[in-house]
């Protein structure tokens, strides 16, 4: 069992939070939504800070955020790399307008070959 001395958890007198005083990956610099959710919490969002280069056509695959913060060797529990997002709700309004506007040209461009393809057939 931890002590009351334990660095990293925050006793209240109701409850023992352990992790309270180290920084979440949502307010991070290096956090990338995925695209999916809106509310910034989802474990698919991914981490800028970490990632492999494919050599033959330079896409950069992003190490997902959760697998960084449980590696000790990347980000680790402590959150060794994060840096705190100085527009934090900037950041949050770019990604709610301009998640549906990506979903619009996706269900746009969907359409658009299915009715180019039922005009090609006849």
């Amino acid at each position: 069992m931890y002590s009351a001395s334990h660095p990293k958890m925050k006793i209240t007198p109701s409850r023992i939070i352990r992790n309270f005083d180290f920084p979440s990956c949502k307010n991070c610099v290096h956090y990338m939504p995925s695209g999916l959710n809106n509310d910034f919490t989802s474990s698919l969002n991914k981490c800028k800070y970490f990632g492999t280069k494919d050599v033959v056509t330079g896409e950069i695959v992003y190490d997902y955020a959760t697998s960084c913060r449980y590696n000790e060797n990347l980000c680790g529990n402590s959150g060794k790399y994060f840096v705190k997002e100085p527009r934090m709700a900037l950041k949050r309004l770019k990604h709610t307008i301009f998640r549906p506007v990506t979903i619009l040209y996706a269900v746009a461009g969907f359409y658009l070959v299915l009715f180019y393809g039922m005009w090609v057939v006849k």
